[in-house]
């Protein structure tokens, strides 16, 4: 992120609007806080979007809570389906805060470097594979065809089916969010070891 004369440019572009450094409500100024005590800065989503809309903010920290504790599925997978949606949509953003999140966890940085080719990669799973596939055929079409909803069911049971579904249609929302403000990536990953 560059600051020109008060014009903020990520990778998407100029954004549409200017950050807000110094929030005034208590619950955002807390949540600012928490950001920098986690990643050393404030991402840029949340200086652009929550900063205005606290009550948003709320609503995406209860869905990180559903995705943390009701999904069914291993943590290094619902990481490797964000990343993937998010990559596959170009949400430079997202794709950056959820690998630092996995290195946070100890998921080390090469199991995410092989994800354009995980058809082809050996460092995926079949499992890995069937629900990676889905993913991208999610992002190509909302419909998605027969063939790759067969494969799915031949990994996971219907819950985690529909996991797969929702963590997926969440990271869409997400990046909705991210790229239409031209939120770009903050390089948060990069400072992780």
């Amino acid at each position: 992120m560059t600051n020109n004369s008060n014009v903020q440019v990520s990778e998407h572009g100029r954004l549409p609007l200017a950050p807000i450094e110094r929030p005034r409500g208590l619950f955002i100024r807390l949540v600012y806080w928490v950001t920098r005590r986690r990643y050393g800065l404030t991402p840029t989503a949340f200086r652009v979007f929550y900063a205005r809309t606290p009550f948003f903010a709320l609503v995406s920290l209860l869905i990180g809570i559903g995705l943390e504790k009701v999904v069914r599925l291993d943590k290094e997978l619902r990481f490797l389906l964000q990343i993937k949606v998010s990559s596959e949509h170009g949400c430079t953003f997202c794709a950056d805060l959820y690998l630092a999140e996995a290195l946070r966890a100890r998921i080390g940085r090469e199991r995410f470097r092989d994800l354009p080719e995980f058809a082809t990669s050996t460092s995926f799973s079949a499992r890995e594979k069937a629900a990676l596939a889905y993913a991208e055929a999610l992002t190509r079409s909302l419909h998605v065809p027969d063939a790759v909803w067969t494969r799915l069911a031949e990994h996971f049971d219907e819950r985690e089916q529909v996991h797969i579904v929702w963590m997926c249609a969440v990271e869409r929302y997400f990046n909705s969010i991210a790229l239409p403000l031209r939120i770009g990536s903050d390089h948060i990953s990069d400072s992780m070891v």
